[in-house]
């Protein structure tokens, strides 16, 4: 798609993080009443869909064969629709299962996605290269298909957290808790989650293409497709991305760690935007070399998989005892409000890219990680002092209904269940 411009191509990557996150207010209130296999099921349906169609959207993956429409429907739209289907579900369901050791289970969780980041692409170019783009794309399909199946059967909820009816449909109030709105620490906190999402992928769909313009690597070849660019090393600019994705395994794993021996998930945060902002602002313009990239994506990479996988731990350490079984809730309004900025924040990358050159893609990730560690240590001030005087924030009378428990009777964790 080669007549597509910048500001085309990166919507697509841009509407499917704004749907993985925008629809979570909906999900994750649905939760809290525990309809995980219906959201697990249509997570199931529309990502194998969303693949599988898209298999469609090129004769043969030839150059200028792609139908631009048709990739952003179903990569951008469907894809994305599904993908928030499993997005709150997975670290909302083990937060659950051990509320002793969420920080850890959520870290633990979230390396599926550093995980799949290296498995899938490297999977797609290989399909690709070997069997044509139609057929490697089903292929792929078949592959998601299979993981979202099993990930929508064992996704078990746990039976020791209150379930919450749902209310009316149309009733504002029945997807927004509107004492998470009078909280100052987690409204600040979502406003900085946003930041964090706008500048890391900001970086993340350019890194690539960062690489081959600094000379540092040569785009993959793909037979009958694009076809090689000059550059002054043999290396693939993809790997550049790899390897950002590969190391922020380390960085999910370690800032889970943290997050539960050391400190908390706020101070980890706090420290690791500020780390990726050095690393942006000197790294992105002033590499003049192969191991300076590499140490750059390699740093970024374990710094931005840190930031990636404490939001939800950071809510579930800012809510209140007497609102845990409304986690899903919060969390999933978290992610809403975090979906404008990922849309629109590789887009302002984008267009600075294209007025001022690509170093303006490091200075725009420098700046907002910048801000957001600001932001993060103003959240984490607001939490101590709605803590010493919680009346003076929060309403903290908690309804227990009928069949019912207090988060008194969940310490322990679920049923059964050491943790």
């Amino acid at each position: 798609m080669t007549s597509s411009t910048d500001l085309q191509l990166s919507l697509i990557g841009a509407t499917e993080c704004f749907l993985l996150l925008f629809p979570s207010v909906f999900a994750g209130r649905l939760l809290d009443a525990r309809r995980h296999y219906y959201l697990g099921f249509a997570g199931f349906l529309l990502l194998f869909l969303g693949f599988f169609l898209l298999s469609f959207a090129s004769r043969q993956g030839l150059k200028d064969q792609g139908n631009y429409g048709f990739v952003w429907l179903t990569s951008g739209l469907m894809a994305g629709l599904g993908m928030t289907c499993f997005f709150t579900y997975s670290s909302h369901n083990v937060i659950q299962w051990f509320p002793r050791k969420r920080y850890i289970a959520a870290g633990i969780t979230s390396t599926g996605a550093g995980v799949g980041g290296i498995i899938y692409p490297l999977a797609f170019k290989f399909l690709v290269a070997n069997y044509g783009f139609p057929t490697g794309v089903r292929i792929l399909s078949s592959v998601v298909a299979g993981t979202t199946f099993i990930a929508f059967v064992l996704g078990t909820p746990c039976v020791d957290v209150p379930r919450r009816q749902l209310g009316r449909m149309l009733d504002a109030s029945t997807w927004v808790d509107k004492q998470a709105l009078r909280s100052r620490s987690y409204t600040i906190y979502v406003v900085a989650v946003a930041l964090v999402y706008g500048g890391f992928y900001s970086v993340a769909f350019h890194v690539t293409e960062w690489a081959e313009v600094k000379g540092f690597g040569t785009e993959e070849d793909v037979p009958g497709g694009t076809g090689e660019r000059p550059g002054d090393s043999g290396f693939r600019t993809f790997w550049f991305l790899a390897i950002m994705n590969g190391t922020s395994i380390i960085g999910r794993l370690a800032s889970a760690v943290f997050a539960t021996n050391l400190a908390n998930p706020i101070v980890v945060h706090t420290a690791t935007c500020l780390l990726a902002s050095l690393s942006a602002f000197f790294f992105w313009p002033f590499a003049r070399n192969n191991a300076a990239a590499i140490a750059f994506c390699s740093i970024f990479g374990m710094l931005g998989g840190s930031m990636l996988a404490l939001p939800a731990s950071g809510v579930a350490y800012l809510i209140t005892d007497d609102r845990q079984s409304h986690a899903g809730q919060w969390t999933g309004m978290m992610w809403s409000g975090v979906s404008v900025f990922a849309l629109v924040g590789p887009l302002i990358a984008a267009a600075l890219k294209k007025r001022f050159g690509m170093d303006a893609v490091g200075y725009w990730t420098g700046a907002t990680m910048l801000t957001t560690t600001v932001l993060f240590a103003w959240s984490m001030y607001s939490k101590r002092q709605e803590d010493k005087k919680p009346e003076d924030f929060l309403h903290t009378t908690t309804e227990v209904k009928s069949g019912e428990q207090t988060p008194s009777s969940m310490e322990s964790g679920c049923t059964g269940t050491v943790v």
